[in-house]
């Protein structure tokens, strides 16, 4: 009701546009009373309307009014606006018709005349802010003639490729000319929409762009192909046009100076996986109140969980992390004040020092622990088999013991796809650590599990930010063979996944994270100088050949049977006994890395290659 009695306030309509709305309804009366009568019998029935008009008037003027048709500017006019129109013309009718019968003295009008009139009064007032919405345009284009920098296409003729149009059309601002569409719908060839040709498809993009003197391409499909995107935005690359994204927006939504209705094409956007959704109730249920650990907090995966956590209301998070700045960083950005521990606790330790664990444990006791701590990169685990065994198994089992010692409600170990047959040290540590975690889920009957996925974008250290320094020192970018694929994700993805893991593991699962399509290294290298504003003749692409741990073709899986959870993007490996005397062979493998003993790889290679029940041919690595 207040809403309602607010639009007839003075300061919510404009006096000037219902003087020219009364007009146009006075002229409608008569308009319409000579289309229903004709000249000959128009005076029969004129005295009539003259004596009940300004009542007419009044009645159709208060329900506009009513119907919040003055809440609208005349410029962005739209469908919108006309159906409210006829609804208010609706609600006046049996209105009018009833002032008719009141005052009956003055003489009966047809009752036909009362919808011609409602029919004549919505075209007449529409037409007059149709007009005013093709004069605004007008002037905006002109503007935008006057001060244009360039000329975009829009690729997509859809909806979201209509209402893109429309915006940049409407928009004063803007400094660039909008000179038509790309899309792939034969039917839409040689069609106009918002008054602009759809140009050609996709096949013709090259063309279509260099005829038309194009300098940004704006894709406005909601989930464009991944592959389809890679290939524009090397093509676009190629004949120096800027691609970009659109982002969201509402159709009725006026554009403000610098207001951003679409965006640069960023390397998430070539991923060959659509984006995933988390259940953030049983998250939050799970989480929150609690005492969380996270190892690692200071890396790409551990700061991540450590944000997301914080968001879910844990009673208190423990950040651990063996470096000083990485810490601080996710320290300082998560622990509002100085002074304030209660909450966030950064803990500034290793690992692989069982005492000071312990002390963390019994002072804290926490009931959910995330262990993303690892020595992660290849080659340099490759040159140190003795650190990682030390780092990755040992800090692995300091931290699984505990947890069974302080009845850890739950424990999940972040993986990686290197662990599924692996060839290098670095993946077979972290196969034992799988291994080790699914035998303490098993002996304790607590929901102890790991999660395993591949690689993820930005992370420090990885491809991603290596391609990029390499692309902006001006080449060569280094890649180790052509047809080398691999799987990517994004952190924040990754992790909401790995935390709704947490929520439906058993004990001792192994979860698989469902990572879309693997892409190849090479032609994620390609987009990524596309992106970064180079052509592929000003960046070399050089190929160093396979490193020792390195394989062409990731895998995610053991045996191909992983079984389905109640989330869609995450597998179960099927569950097997595992030995109790894995337990020795891991402390026979921890004190022969401890004397770096030569004999180490064959043991971790050994060791990593037993799948739980069932054994592999042993593969050896090099200390």
């Amino acid at each position: 009701m207040r809403a309602l009695l607010k639009r007839f306030h003075p300061g919510h309509f404009s006096l000037r546009h219902m003087g020219v709305d009364a007009v146009l309804v006075f002229t409608s009366l008569y308009l319409s009373l000579w289309l229903r009568l004709g000249e000959i019998r128009l005076e029969h029935h004129l005295l009539t309307l003259n004596r009940l008009a300004l009542g007419f008037v009044t009645i159709r003027l208060v329900t506009y009014l009513a119907f919040g048709v003055y809440q609208c500017m005349w410029r962005y006019v739209s469908t919108h606006d006309a159906i409210r129109l006829m609804a208010a013309a609706l609600a006046s009718l049996p209105l009018n018709i009833s002032l008719s019968y009141l005052f009956s003295d003055f003489g009966f009008m047809p009752r036909s005349f009362f919808l011609i009139d409602m029919v004549v009064c919505t075209a007449l007032v529409m037409s007059v802010r149709l007009l005013r919405r093709r004069l605004f345009e007008m002037q905006t284009q002109n503007h935008a003639r006057a001060v244009s920098l360039g000329k975009v296409v829009i690729y997509g003729a859809g909806q979201n490729g209509r209402l893109l149009a429309q915006r940049l059309l409407n928009d004063p601002n803007r400094e660039l000319d909008v000179v038509g569409f790309v899309d792939d719908d034969p039917h839409k060839r040689d069609k106009t929409i918002q008054g602009l040709p759809v140009l050609g498809n996709f096949t013709e993009l090259e063309s279509v762009l260099q005829r038309v003197g194009c300098t940004e391409l704006v894709v406005a499909i909601t989930v464009p192909p991944p592959d389809r995107m890679r290939e524009i935005v090397i093509l676009a690359r190629r004949i120096h046009v800027r691609v970009q994204r659109i982002t969201h927006f509402d159709a009725g939504q006026i554009l403000s100076r610098g207001q951003a209705i679409y965006r640069q094409i960023e390397l998430k956007d070539l991923l060959n996986r659509p984006s995933s959704e988390v259940d953030l109730p049983s998250v939050k249920n799970l989480m929150s109140g609690k005492t969380v650990l996270v190892t690692g907090a200071g890396g790409s995966i551990g700061s991540e969980l450590a944000r997301q956590i914080s968001r879910f209301a844990p009673a208190k998070l423990l950040l651990l992390d063996h470096s000083e700045f990485n810490l601080y960083e996710i320290d300082s950005e998560l622990r509002p004040t100085t002074q304030n521990f209660a909450n966030v606790v950064p803990l500034l330790m290793d690992i692989k020092d069982a005492s000071t664990l312990t002390h963390v444990f019994e002072k804290y006791q926490p009931q959910i622990v995330f262990h993303a701590a690892a020595y992660k990169h290849v080659h340099l685990v490759e040159a140190n088999i003795a650190a990682a065994v030390l780092n990755n198994v040992q800090g692995t089992w300091n931290l699984l013991q505990l947890c069974e010692k302080f009845a850890v409600e739950r424990f999940v170990m972040v993986s990686t796809d290197k662990a599924v047959n692996p060839v290098g040290a670095m993946g077979a540590t972290k196969r034992v650590c799988e291994v080790l975690t699914t035998l303490t889920g098993f002996s304790t009957r607590r929901p102890y599990s790991s999660v395993r996925f591949g690689n993820v974008l930005g992370s420090s250290g990885s491809l991603i930010p290596l391609l990029r320094k390499q692309i902006e020192d001006g080449g060569p970018v280094t890649l180790t063979h052509p047809d080398m694929t691999r799987y990517f994700m994004l952190i924040p993805e990754a992790v909401s996944l790995v935390l709704m893991s947490a929520t439906l593991s058993e004990p001792g699962d192994i979860n698989v994270l469902k990572m879309g399509e693997p892409i190849g290294i090479l032609s994620l290298a390609k987009s990524l100088i596309a992106l970064m504003g180079k052509g592929e003749k000003e960046i070399d692409i050089a190929f160093t050949g396979v490193r020792p741990g390195e394989k062409m073709y990731e895998e995610l899986y053991l045996t191909g049977q992983e079984l389905t959870t109640r989330h869609p993007d995450i597998l179960t490996v099927p569950q097997r006994s595992v030995s109790r005397e894995t337990v020795g062979e891991v402390e026979r493998l921890v004190r022969l890395a401890e004397l770096g003993a030569p004999e180490l790889g064959a043991i971790l290679g050994a060791l990593a290659n037993k799948r739980l029940g069932t054994s592999l041919p042993e593969r050896v690595f090099e200390v």
